[in-house]
């Protein structure tokens, strides 16, 4: 009966070194998060949905209209770093994805593009420093009305005024 419990406690002070110095390394100790460069965080893609065309009003005259017709792709930041290391075939999927989870908020997105370039003249947006300065205004009034997403840049992919 004694050399039972000694056997038994034997196996015990085994099982609970084998623990101890093999499986809890190994298996369950915590492992610290990640750690990017500023490098990589700001190389790393972003969440982008590029918009459909639209022909949309200028300020002018009535007798004399203005319009731009535009193609405006938005990149939103990305703070969970969700997109960090994603290439080719999973960047496409994973905007894909994301272009279906903000179809809810194009309306307010297209109004505030529409409201702004409807105050805008033709000589305003023809320069260069005023698309610069289109695109600030957009970047603003979009993040103005999305609360949880948030627009980092505004590209225009086409941009014709008539």
């Amino acid at each position: 009966m004694m050399k039972d419990k000694k056997v038994l406690a034997g196996v015990a002070v085994l099982l609970l070194a084998a623990f101890w110095f093999y499986i809890k390394p190994h298996y369950l100790a915590a492992k610290p998060p990640p750690v990017y460069t500023e490098e990589q965080l700001s190389a790393a893609p972003k969440p982008t949905v590029q918009l459909e065309e639209r022909v949309l009003n200028l300020k002018a005259p009535a007798t004399a209209p203005n319009y731009v017709k535009l193609v405006l792709a938005l990149q939103f930041t990305d703070p969970k770093h969700s997109y960090l290391g994603l290439k080719g075939e999973a960047l496409t999927a994973k905007n894909l994805a994301f272009t279906g989870e903000i179809k809810p908020e194009l309306p307010r997105v297209w109004d505030a593009v529409t409201t702004i370039l409807a105050s805008k003249t033709v000589e305003q947006v023809s320069a260069a420093e005023g698309r610069d300065q289109l695109k600030a205004q957009i970047v603003a009034a979009i993040n103005k009305d999305l609360h949880e997403l948030q627009v980092d840049t505004v590209y225009f992919v086409t941009f014709i005024t008539q």
